[in-house]
């Protein structure tokens, strides 16, 4: 008991740094893409817009890391609860499975290859307009170089 009255803020922070650390593993191994959004998907999803939103600023990314942090968490404890009422068969059930992802068909490549043809129908010579970019910034150049 004495050890305890002793350390028993370094034992406090040991386990708060623990827990954190094995939600930290848990989420690194989850599968963050799933057609069906299941697992963290929807709190990944959900910081990666309101971090766009942030616009650089450090307290709102903070506090958006924090939040999504506290997301995964409660999607930890959405799969004790349903593991404990009978739900599902394991704890990590919704959070770690085989994610389900779009592949591209056959007629994905032939719509893009339809759409890349209209524009280069469309669109004027791209290598003559870079060229002639090229040959105006060279004019460009050499006039503030005579200025």
């Amino acid at each position: 008991m004495n050890f305890i009255r002793c350390h028993w803020f370094g034992l406090s922070v040991s386990l708060v740094v623990f827990f954190f650390l094995c939600v930290f593993a848990l989420v690194l191994a989850a599968p963050h893409q799933d057609e069906q959004k299941r697992g963290f998907v929807p709190c990944t999803e959900k910081m990666a817009e309101e971090l766009h939103n942030c616009n650089g600023r450090k307290m709102c990314v903070l506090e958006r890391i924090v939040d999504n942090t506290f997301c995964n968490i409660g999607v930890i404890g959405e799969g004790i609860k349903l593991w404990a009422t009978g739900k599902q068969s394991a704890p990590w059930s919704n959070y770690l499975f085989a994610p389900d992802i779009k592949r591209p068909s056959a007629t994905d490549g032939v719509e893009a290859e339809e759409s890349l043809a209209e524009y280069y129908e469309s669109s004027p010579d791209i290598g003559a307009e870079m060229d002639e970019l090229y040959e105006l910034n060279q004019q460009l150049e050499k006039t503030q170089d005579e200025k």
